[in-house]
């Protein structure tokens, strides 16, 4: 079981690296080729603001380790909070510009996140069981981000 999780977390992991690559050919698509196209950009920003949260559930079943699962707990609490800062744009427009910069450093922690993943399934070794606490962290993460990011029917 343990060795499918690290698969799964590996695949996971650069999924959603891919998938901020793609995040940027859209602004691109939405800057270079017409303003009708950032609506792509839109649309899949908020569809990958939670996008970390499978990563995350795939490292605690993965045993990678406190500093890895915390990692990864700090790339979905980011990731979440930047199609956010854009969202803020009018009202608060020195927050907002916080939004390119989150996405460069979720860019990298994504990446960052990825390779250690890679390595971790590359290992022999079985790692020590994930804790009760390192379970709570994820849960509480999971739970906190998808009651925020979900929204409230008008």
């Amino acid at each position: 079981m343990v060795r499918g999780a690290r698969y799964a977390y590996v695949a996971l992991a650069w999924a959603f690296v891919a998938g901020v690559i793609l995040q940027v050919f859209f602004i691109g698509l939405g800057l270079f080729a017409g303003r009708e196209n950032l609506a792509l950009h839109v649309n899949f920003g908020w569809l990958l603001h939670l996008g970390p949260l499978p990563v995350l559930v795939a490292a605690a079943f993965a045993r990678p380790g406190r500093t890895q699962i915390m990692q990864t707990a700090a790339l979905a609490i980011l990731v979440f909070f930047v199609p956010i800062l854009a969202a803020v744009r009018t009202d608060l427009p020195f927050v907002a510009a916080f939004h390119p910069v989150g996405a460069v450093l979720g860019f990298w922690l994504a990446t960052a996140v990825a390779r250690r993943a890679t390595a971790l399934a590359g290992s022999a070794d079985p790692g020590a069981p994930t804790t009760r606490w390192q379970w709570l962290l994820v849960a509480l993460v999971v739970l906190i981000l998808l009651v925020l990011g979900i929204p409230s029917p008008d």
